[in-house]
């Protein structure tokens, strides 16, 4: 069996904790606050399939650089990386691996860069999970993940067999995932969704679900997607050629009144991941050497509202 450090108690950093500990793995899950004594005093409450049941993970506020993990799993928001790397310190002179599950696309190279020993992986988690009255929730398909690199260690065969370690006791444990030799053009895909429909809906006042029938953001969505994609290959990320039609025709299934979490902290005026999506999308395009005016178009909109982001 191996040993897992958790960083993160949210739904997916909760999910995960229970599945590995249930297959016999030596699981610690990191929180802090009010989340930390729930977890001391109810275990992590996990509703799957119309049935709720309590699992008792071992939580605790630090790793313990005595016993370091095989592997790590970061499941933060992206806008708390920095803080969640920084429990990860005391394990920086050991080696194990690290499997980043933040929506964007930096965050398996900000974690290689505090963490040079450890064998980091990007991962693009499939499924609908959410934490409400301390309940965490998996609703709808099964879950899925698909993991790989995104810089050298993709021809480190050390790094491999680590990776097909973890892999094969997140199969074990009831999470189906795959290993790819290169996560760049997923996470890029998710990005190109994520960083975009989550903006153009609260430029416009409007819920993710009505952006594609009102014709102006609807065409604006189209044309940010498109800035993505272009920026995506100057930076040698060759995306799928459908990949636009295929995120379009996915939102065009979206119930009128939904909502991305993006917009909702946006407009709760809440820390959001809006500097690793959508403000991100500027900074990218600096370094493709190219423009991108229907991003500009949408963050003035936003400001045009009293949006003003992180």
């Amino acid at each position: 069996m191996s040993r897992f450090v958790i960083i993160g108690a949210g739904a997916i950093g909760s999910f995960l904790s229970t599945r590995l500990h249930d297959a016999g793995h030596e699981v610690l899950l990191i929180a802090r606050g009010a989340r930390l004594e729930a977890l001391r005093n109810m275990g992590v409450l996990l509703s799957e399939g119309g049935a709720e049941r309590q699992v008792r993970v071992p939580v605790s506020a630090a790793c313990d650089p005595a016993t370091p993990p095989d592997h790590a799993i970061l499941a933060t928001k992206t806008f708390q990386i920095e803080s969640a790397l920084a429990l990860l310190e005391p394990l920086r002179g050991s080696r194990f691996t690290l499997l980043t599950v933040q929506n964007g696309v930096e965050a398996p190279g900000i974690a290689q860069a505090a963490l040079p020993r450890a064998v980091v992986l990007g991962a693009r988690m499939h499924g609908f999970f959410e934490l409400e009255d301390g309940i965490v929730r998996h609703t709808g398909v099964p879950a899925t993940l698909l993991a790989g690199p995104v810089a050298d260690h993709a021809t480190d065969p050390a790094a491999g067999q680590a990776s097909a370690n973890l892999a094969g006791d997140l199969i074990a444990a009831g999470v189906p995932t795959t290993l790819t030799g290169d996560m760049r053009p997923a996470l890029w895909d998710k990005f190109l969704m994520a960083a975009t429909i989550g903006a153009v809906a609260p430029a416009f006042g409007l819920k993710v679900g009505q952006v594609l029938s009102h014709p102006q953001a609807s065409a604006l969505l189209r044309e940010a997607m498109a800035e993505v994609e272009r920026i995506a290959t100057a930076l040698g990320i060759e995306l799928p050629p459908d990949c636009i039609d295929e995120k379009l025709d996915f939102i065009g299934r979206f119930p009128p009144d939904v909502t991305s979490s993006l917009q909702r902290n946006l407009e709760a005026g809440r820390p959001s991941e809006f500097v690793h999506l959508s403000g991100a999308i500027p900074r990218f395009a600096r370094q493709a050497d190219l423009p991108c005016p229907a991003t500009d178009e949408i963050l003035a909109r936003l400001r045009a509202r009293g949006l003003q982001p992180d």
